[in-house]
């Protein structure tokens, strides 16, 4: 059970499409976040219950923020949800979350810019469809691994524009080293002097292959058709190149490499993620990295 204050309890209410608020996955992470601060200041007063008296938490909090802006002149809704870390390491915290909220203030700012320019158009179009007639961008996040010293969290923007056919889905990750902090690009994970790209993208390859049947009308006909013929969009998709691969997370025991809907199928098929254990990463990963994550 968690408490809510009424303007909480109304946001668990509204279910479903755009508007939707908060849902039960989001008030266990905010019930969590606020029994750790609990925590951590009745320590801080009275010292722990027991010497071993959440040893777990060794002093790494997550607190999640919101941002949200709406304006009926201009007819647009940007909400977002985003984490910002407490390690007890001030500097290496203002680092990481700065860059963290960098991400969603120039989220907010180019969605905005879009939104300003299509106004005129979208104040036409209110007369004939008024439900329609807004833009939308919501992002969510998912913290996929928070170790003393890695951070990996996962953005999802769904965003909608007035009158389009469907919403679009685009996914965004940032990883970190922590102590000092460092935003980690491909660079950083992998180790330069190997063929990582090569390596990554045949694993990934392999797997979509596997994966892409099962979200087929008829799984065992594109299974069989998959024999004879890679499928295209996979191969271009999943290439070797650094482009293909911005979108991953360090996770337990390996990385996510994420596929936004026609990077490498079509709309239909939504999202793909692919689980590279770390096994196989071993050989290519940057020695500094591979001490961290396995």
């Amino acid at each position: 059970m968690a408490v809510l204050c009424f303007d909480c309890h109304r946001d668990t209410q509204i279910r479903g499409g755009f508007d939707r608020k908060i849902d039960a996955a989001q008030i266990e992470l905010y019930k969590k976040d606020w029994l750790d601060r609990v925590v951590a200041r009745r320590d801080k007063a009275h010292g722990p219950r027991s010497s071993d008296y959440l040893a777990t938490a060794e002093k790494r909090l997550v607190r999640f923020m919101q941002m949200k802006e709406n304006s009926e002149e201009h007819r647009y809704t940007f909400e977002a949800e985003y984490p910002q870390i407490d390690t007890g390491d001030l500097s290496s915290d203002d680092e990481t979350n700065e860059c963290i909220s960098a991400f969603i203030t120039n989220a907010l700012q180019r969605y905005r810019e879009d939104s300003v320019k299509s106004s005129a158009e979208k104040i036409e179009m209110k007369a004939l469809h008024p439900a329609t007639s807004w833009d939308h961008l919501h992002i969510s996040h998912e913290v996929t691994l928070f170790t003393e010293r890695l951070l990996s969290i996962i953005f999802r923007l769904e965003r909608y524009y007035a009158m389009a056919v469907h919403p679009t889905t685009n996914t965004y990750t940032l990883n970190f080293r922590l102590h000092p902090s460092l935003k980690l690009e491909l660079q950083d994970i992998f180790d330069d002097a190997t063929d990582y790209l090569d390596v990554i993208s045949q694993y990934c390859i392999t797997d979509l292959h596997k994966q892409q049947p099962m979200r087929f009308h008829d799984p065992a006909e594109r299974h069989e058709q998959l024999k004879v013929r890679q499928d295209e969009w996979i191969l271009s998709g999943a290439a070797p190149n650094a482009s293909n691969y911005r979108n991953l997370a360090l996770v337990k025991c390996g990385l996510k490499v994420f596929f936004d809907e026609y990077q490498v199928g079509s709309y239909a098929e939504g999202r793909y993620e692919v689980f590279i254990p770390a096994h196989s990463l071993t050989p290519i990963l940057n020695k500094s990295i591979k001490d961290l994550l396995i």
